[in-house]
């Protein structure tokens, strides 16, 4: 007879399970819906912890930031700043315990606005994959979240990850800067003046149009394929594998250096191979210098 009421008791103690996540997660639902007009409004921030942030177009002309969470209090809203220009939203408080305690940010901004944008987690992750931006700057910063974009045009982008990874589209600008230290970066495509950095993170750039600078300074595979070069390119990687590919007709002037690794090209020039360094005059105008290094890693450039 016990035996039968254990198992009965089982059955019903097991959807109430399913129903609450196990009792170690808890339903969101909106709690906090603000609205800003952005006439005047040259800078938007937004800054929080551990919250996702998901961006979308805007279904009017205001600002649309709604605060979904587990629980609702007054003063786990948002704090709100605005002056000088400028709209600042960041977290507000969360619960002693943030153990079952959930949120999370949905952003609608207009198509129409052009201004500078700053967004910062912690380890929240940010996603940009359903808006097209074209504004005058952006700056993303993130310790551990990953960073989603798919289209975005401005004159100075700066996207920054501790050990997060990126997922970037199409990147448009004057100036691109592209910081990592563990995270990956995988590129569709991006055209303007690049400064690439990382530690340990691999990067692959599928398209690529511009000039640029690229620097592993420690390990993680650099590949990136250049269909139009309009300046200088320097790739360094310390302990890994760079593979560059550039457009056939282009003429430039030609550097490369290994210390434990090699050196394979497929063109044809005045070319000259002193140990470990390969260089050269590649065409008859050069407009351009390619620099490629590696400590221990194995270098690859394909015209």
């Amino acid at each position: 007879m016990k035996i039968k009421m254990l198992k009965i008791a089982s059955m019903c103690f097991l959807p109430l399970l399913m129903l609450t996540g196990c009792g170690n997660q808890q339903s969101t639902s909106m709690v906090n819906d603000l609205s800003f007009s952005l006439d005047e409004i040259k800078k938007i921030t937004i800054s929080y912890d551990d919250e996702n942030i998901s961006f979308f177009e805007g279904v009017n002309e205001n600002l649309i930031i709604k605060e979904y969470m587990s629980k609702d209090k007054e003063s786990y809203h948002a704090n709100v700043t605005q002056e000088n220009n400028e709209i600042k939203v960041s977290e507000g408080g969360k619960p002693f315990s943030k153990k079952n305690f959930n949120r999370y940010i949905k952003v609608y901004l207009p198509a129409s606005y052009s201004e500078d944008l700053k967004i910062t987690t912690t380890n929240g992750n940010i996603d940009l994959s359903d808006v097209s931006l074209d504004i005058s700057s952006i700056r993303i910063d993130s310790t551990s979240g990953e960073i989603k974009i798919n289209e975005m045009t401005a004159t100075d982008i700066h996207l920054s990850s501790t050990h997060g990874k990126m997922e970037l589209g199409n990147i448009i600008g004057d100036n691109i800067k592209i910081e990592t230290t563990n995270g990956n970066v995988s590129c569709k495509s991006i055209e303007g003046n690049v400064a690439y950095t990382s530690t340990s993170g691999k990067a692959e750039f599928l398209s690529a149009k511009g000039s640029g600078t690229y620097k592993a300074n420690n390990s993680g595979k650099l590949k990136v394929n250049y269909e139009e070069v309009t300046g200088d390119l320097s790739l360094y990687n310390k302990n890994d594998n760079i593979d560059l590919t550039i457009p056939s007709t282009l003429d430039f002037d030609f550097k490369a250096t290994t210390k434990n690794g090699s050196v394979d090209t497929n063109f044809q020039g005045s070319i000259s191979v002193k140990g470990r360094t390969t260089s050269g005059t590649i065409g008859d105008n050069p407009t351009v210098a390619i620099k490629v290094e590696t400590k221990n890693g194995n270098i690859k450039v394909t015209r």
